[in-house]
């Protein structure tokens, strides 16, 4: 297992942990938590990812990205439920990630009708859950760390985190890099990161989707099917985005019918 260990860093490998290290250190200065959220869900690191691995868009990818969900819920069960410390909460969802991700990986058939049949369960599961989930407004936080100290102990939990990138091989996508940093960040109120991945769920897999046919019928450079899958994933996300704000703004408001405090 530790031969699979990837201590070899590409130069796409450290685009990445750049690139994340930058979103996690901005999600610790922010205070609103769903924004937080937000930089947990665009596809930037996904992205990337995708590049750094080299592989093509398959049903890892969709898999994954309902893995991550699990994920962000695993963390909140066990901090916000079980009182379990965040830092444990969080190594234990990515210990699950990484154990079932390699149980699945040499699993998983790669037909593209599995790989579609499976991303159309993930955006059914995100648009029900979206639907049923509860808006409690988050609390509000930013950590008091000098940016000098918390970039670089964010850089060096994303580097840590690439060493397992081969063994994830497409299950890396969706590997829960920036989602750990901001289930730290967020750990005063995880409930607005496990309503925020309902949106990934819904727009990611039709990304996937897009992306996989432009890449298997025209191959074309992977940067391009990035780019293409970029502009799909932004006409969905962002309009459900503003849906969950409207949400959360209306589960703030007092109620009509609650007695006025004179």
């Amino acid at each position: 297992m530790f031969s699979a260990l990837n201590f070899d860093f590409s130069f796409y490998d450290w685009l990445l942990i750049i690139v994340v290290t930058f979103l996690g250190t901005a999600s610790a200065y922010l205070k609103d938590p769903q924004i937080k959220a937000v930089l947990a869900t665009i596809p930037i690191p996904c992205g990337l990812a995708y590049i750094a691995v080299g592989l093509p868009i398959g049903t890892a990818n969709a898999i994954s990205a309902l893995m991550c969900l699990l994920y962000v819920h695993i963390v909140r069960v066990m901090h916000d439920k079980m009182r379990i410390p965040i830092v444990v909460s969080i190594i234990l969802g990515l210990v699950f990630f990484v154990l079932l991700g390699a149980l699945l990986l040499p699993r998983i058939p790669e037909s593209e009708i599995f790989f579609v049949g499976f991303c159309l369960f993930d955006i059914i599961l995100g648009v029900i859950i979206f639907q049923k989930q509860t808006y409690a407004p988050g609390v509000r936080y930013k950590t008091p760390l000098p940016v000098y100290i918390k970039a670089p102990a964010i850089a060096a939990v994303v580097s840590c985190l690439m060493l397992v990138k081969n063994l994830m091989g497409g299950f890396c996508t969706s590997f829960p890099m920036i989602n750990s940093i901001v289930s730290y960040e967020c750990r005063f109120s995880l409930g607005d990161q496990c309503r925020q991945l309902p949106l990934f769920l819904i727009a990611a897999p039709l990304m996937f989707i897009e992306m996989h046919f432009i890449e298997t019928r025209f191959e074309i450079n992977h940067w391009c099917v990035l780019f293409f899958g970029y502009i799909l994933f932004s006409l969905i996300y962002f309009p459900l985005n503003q849906e969950l704000k409207r949400r959360v703004k209306r589960a703030k408001a007092p109620s009509p019918l609650a007695p006025s405090h004179l």
